[in-house]
């Protein structure tokens, strides 16, 4: 199986905010118990969703459209097509739907090619 580094970068990305956010339950849990016991466990996730998270934004560089030849994950600052992707997340997390449409030219996207 040939892993693309769209495909890196989409893993990296889902797994990195999912690390991240794993915040919200530990301070659900911090604030109804006094165990610090799990204080690592926050420590560990919120470092491996940083190192993920930089990890997919040195990968984005390389994800890039074929018609227009822009950045697919990486929206810049000039205004993009409308009914498309507002973001890199919302573009990881449906790459693998093969339902990925360039921001900044507006063609559906091979995902499997990239």
């Amino acid at each position: 199986m040939k892993v693309s580094i769209g495909k890196l970068s989409a893993w990296f990305a889902i797994v990195g905010t999912i690390c991240i956010f794993m915040f919200i339950p530990w301070l659900i849990f911090k604030s109804i118990t006094e165990n610090s016991a799990y204080d690592y466990l926050l420590f560990f996730s919120m470092l491996t969703g940083l190192l993920f998270a930089i990890i997919h934004y040195l990968l984005a560089f390389f994800v890039k459209c074929p018609k227009c030849s822009k950045l697919l994950t990486v929206r810049g600052f000039k205004k993009i097509k409308p009914d498309t992707h507002d973001g890199g997340l919302e573009v990881a997390f449906l790459w693998f739907t093969n339902k990925v449409y360039c921001m900044h030219c507006g063609e559906k996207i091979d995902t499997n090619g990239i």
